[in-house]
């Protein structure tokens, strides 16, 4: 029986896949995703574990956890200016998912200059799907795993900027695992 429902997934290989691995899964390919992603935490690969967990959730559950992931790791004081200008759109994006409230969180990162958690949650948001081109012109989709680069990304970026690089990513990887399995209704 399979604990990850949320994932669509059901072999490693196809998650490894659209992270472009070119590492030889051996007998791991067949497994089931969460197998593999406790095999990554068990190893200590928690960067890896990042990615493979941002490919693995659907699009919307993975800036849904990367959007929270940066809300709730961020060290005191909370981000201000563009960076909660970003982190603010990612957020509202993720209670609305209308093309408006993508776009508005392309508009905000783009006011960062730097890589941040913030601004690269909400490049998540806008490379979730949809056309990346402006509205007049004709409409280009996203490549298909460029949301769940960002949302990992996002969610490593915060864990160091947190100053407890190791707890505060495990936290937040135990946060999508919960994600995959009982989806975001879950505490």
């Amino acid at each position: 029986m399979r604990n990850w429902k949320h994932v669509r997934w059901t072999e490693t290989r196809q998650v490894a896949d659209l992270l472009g691995w070119q590492e030889d899964l051996g007998d791991k390919a067949g497994l089931a995703p969460e197998v593999y992603f406790q095999d990554l935490m068990q190893a200590g690969r928690l960067n890896d574990a990042a990615f493979f967990l941002g490919q693995a959730l659907p699009r919307f559950e993975t800036v849904a956890w990367a959007a929270r992931a940066v809300r709730d790791l961020a060290p005191a004081p909370a981000p201000a200016g563009a960076d909660a200008d970003a982190l603010k759109a990612a957020l509202l994006w993720v209670q609305d998912p209308s093309d408006v409230r993508r776009r508005a969180s392309f508009e905000a990162a783009g006011k960062i200059r730097e890589a941040s958690p913030a601004r690269l949650a909400a490049l998540a948001a806008f490379f979730s799907g949809g056309s990346i081109t402006p509205p007049e012109a004709p409409q280009t989709q996203p490549p298909k795993e460029m949301a769940g680069r960002l949302a990992a990304g996002a969610v490593l970026l915060a864990a160091a900027k947190s100053g407890q690089m190791e707890a505060s990513l495990i936290r937040a990887l135990a946060d999508g695992a919960r994600i995959a399995e009982k989806g975001l209704a879950s505490p």
